[in-house]
């Protein structure tokens, strides 16, 4: 089977933009466990084995829930968890999504599958953008054969894996 590789999603590790701050001479609390929520994917992937090596250096717990890219965001806006996991970036029109700073920690690689008999070898950025936008409808526009595309996707309104 051909498969056409590109990388594309990203995982980002959400962060409240309002922190507890110090006054000036008076010590800070520091918090002996924190909570993180958000995509079950970056949970399994990276962030149980990363809690538990900050644990061990730092004697700080992290507690994990999943729940998803959008409630890991707005639980942060919220200040209901402390850190948020997504795989898809702020929508800035959402007031709940307004004031949390996201940071890049990983990527992920999506994967482009055509069947073997198609005769595609290459297919660019742009013109994978071009299907998904439903500009390019058919393979002979990607140099294949007349034949209308198939195109397979999640569909979500918030969701980054969509």
């Amino acid at each position: 089977m051909k498969a056409i590789y590109l990388l594309g999603i990203c995982f980002v590790l959400a962060v409240a933009s309002v922190g507890a701050q110090a006054e000036e001479g008076k010590p800070v609390k520091i918090a002996k466990k924190l909570s993180w929520t958000g995509c079950g994917i970056a949970k399994k992937a990276f962030m149980a084995e990363l809690s538990k090596a900050y644990e061990s250096s730092y004697n700080v717990s992290i507690a994990l829930t999943g729940g998803g890219a959008t409630k890991g965001i707005r639980q942060v806006h919220d200040g209901k968890t402390d850190m948020g996991g997504s795989c898809r970036y702020l929508l800035p029109a959402h007031e709940k999504e307004q004031g949390v700073r996201m940071e890049p920690v990983a990527w992920d690689a999506l994967v482009v599958i055509v069947h073997p008999d198609n005769p595609v070898n290459n297919i660019t950025l742009s013109q994978i953008r071009q299907v998904y936008l439903g500009r390019i409808t058919n393979w002979k526009s990607l140099g294949g054969p007349t034949k209308a595309m198939h195109l397979y996707a999640r569909k979500g309104k918030t969701s980054g894996i969509g």
